[in-house]
């Protein structure tokens, strides 16, 4: 995967999913360029669902640890939440007034609001390239 267009500007990485991505995400993560540089956030259920990713050192792994001892969030939310809040830090609202560009996927493939926020974001963002990975394992 090449994170570098013609003009030299390495793409900005965001990816965002739960503890059923794992698998996925140990392959993707292997794959990135070495220079990758982005976040990943992986909403679990407990501690316990943590492990060691194989990401590059300018990807920064957050584990969103979903359990509430009071109410836990809907499946999803803790993600979301972070992914919102890493485009409003990161993502211009001018799509010009950032050379880098953007590669995002989203997984979480029985979170509703994952769903939406890929909704969200594709709706918003016209050159933005976003994978949303299906319930069935097949990404769009």
């Amino acid at each position: 995967m090449d994170s570098s267009p013609s003009r030299g500007v390495p793409a900005h990485f965001l990816i965002a999913g739960d503890a059923g991505d794992l698998p996925f995400l140990d392959r993707l993560l292997s794959r990135l360029p070495s220079d990758a540089y982005g976040q990943v956030f992986i909403e679990v259920a407990t501690a316990f669902q943590i492990t060691e990713l194989p990401a590059p050192v300018g990807m920064t792994v957050t584990w969103l640890v979903n359990n509430s001892a009071t109410r836990a969030e809907p499946r999803g939310e803790l993600a979301a939440r972070a992914a919102v809040a890493w485009v409003a830090e990161w993502m211009p609202e001018t799509q010009d007034a950032h050379e880098a560009p953007y590669v995002m996927w989203i997984g979480g493939t029985t979170s509703v609001v994952l769903d939406r926020l890929h909704d969200r974001l594709g709706d918003r963002l016209d050159r933005l390239h976003l994978h949303h990975q299906h319930e069935h394992g097949q990404g769009h």
